[in-house]
């Protein structure tokens, strides 16, 4: 069977990784049995391929980061088999988008760069209300890489209302191309729909406060589709998986 490995989960999701959260929303949709497991923060470095959640371990072999996982549990049961060669160039942009681009502004952004957002985060990193010294000094010291990563990528240049206004404006495209249709791309499930549903749900339901959440929960149809597939896919915890 299938290992997952993820942080610890919080709010509605069964990790505080977007990222995790996107693995194993697709192994959900996609009814693939795997375990969760929760990695020794202390041991990341010494566990993970790249130093990141997540990663699986199947059959002795590990296999990391959401999108490598996702496109190698696809030997088991493959959403997009029978997705049209437009809908699959679209979802890669998509993908790329939510990836690359929302991930920074509107998860990044709002919960390491701001003060009291970090200050409610870091209990749920830790899993505990009443964080040890040890355990608050490596979050700490993740936060400087974490930081130093958004740097890095050009985003954490810019200052905080330009960062949140190009989160508003990707929630605004996702909720135009959503418009009325029941997943993402149409009437069929597909891969795509585990990165969506876990994006919105780290910014919709997170325990932060920032202008891009409000503006998505301003976003009828994007709360609409939350509360269509989080009965059957969303939660912390889900039996039987």
């Amino acid at each position: 069977m299938i290992s997952i490995y993820r942080f610890n989960p919080a709010w509605n999701v069964p990790c505080v990784s977007p990222f995790v959260t996107k693995a194993i929303y697709y192994l959900r949709m996609a009814d693939i049995p795997h375990e969760v497991k929760v990695q020794d923060f202390s041991r990341l470095e010494q566990d993970a391929p790249y130093g990141k959640l997540p990663y699986i371990e199947d059959d002795g072999v590990k296999i990391a980061d959401s999108t490598a996982i996702i496109g190698y549990v696809k030997k088991y049961r493959d959403l997009d088999r029978d997705a049209t060669a437009s809908e699959k160039a679209q979802m890669l942009a998509w993908n790329r988008t939510l990836d690359e681009h929302t991930y920074w502004c509107a998860v990044i952004q709002p919960r390491w760069c701001e003060e009291p957002n970090y200050e409610i985060y870091v209990p749920l990193i830790a899993g505990v209300k009443r964080v040890p010294p040890e355990v608050r000094r490596a979050i700490d010291e993740f936060r400087q890489k974490i930081l130093s990563e958004f740097v890095g990528h050009g985003m954490g240049r810019l200052p905080s209302e330009v960062v949140y206004e190009r989160a508003r404006e990707d929630m605004d495209a996702l909720a135009e191309f959503l418009g009325t249709k029941p997943y993402f791309m149409g009437d069929k499930l597909l891969s795509i729909d585990a990165n969506v549903l876990s994006m919105l749900n780290h910014v919709i339901y997170c325990p932060f406060s920032f202008p891009a959440k409000d503006h998505a929960l301003g976003k009828r149809n994007l709360v609409n589709y939350c509360e269509r597939l989080n009965p059957r896919f969303g939660g912390p915890e889900q039996t039987g998986a």
